[in-house]
């Protein structure tokens, strides 16, 4: 990737409605998906047709406890940050729904 290209990254901890915003949910809960793995997460990205890398080894510095570790990356996307986290818990969301 470009130096100059835009980066967004993406915690699962950032729609997960489970967790409190204080330890970094960035979306109410009504839009938010319940613990939301980083498997699920790079299937909405692949979905959507964003061009992401995975970081499977970082862990979320609020909840470094919880034992969950991965975020994604995303480059170049017209969407502001929280315009992407909505579409993201949607399209898993529709996932979910769809593989039941």
């Amino acid at each position: 990737m470009s130096e100059n290209s835009k980066k967004v990254v993406v915690w699962p901890q950032y729609i997960d409605s489970t967790l409190p915003r204080r330890l970094g949910r960035r979306l109410p809960k009504e839009y938010s998906v319940s613990r939301p793995t980083l498997d699920e997460l790079v299937n909405a990205c692949k979905k959507l047709g964003l061009e992401f890398e995975v970081d499977n080894d970082s862990k979320y510095c609020r909840t470094w406890y919880l034992g969950s570790t991965g975020r994604v990356i995303i480059y170049n996307s017209s969407l502001s940050k929280l315009k992407l986290l909505k579409t993201l818990a949607m399209t898993i969301k529709e996932l979910r729904s769809s593989s039941k």
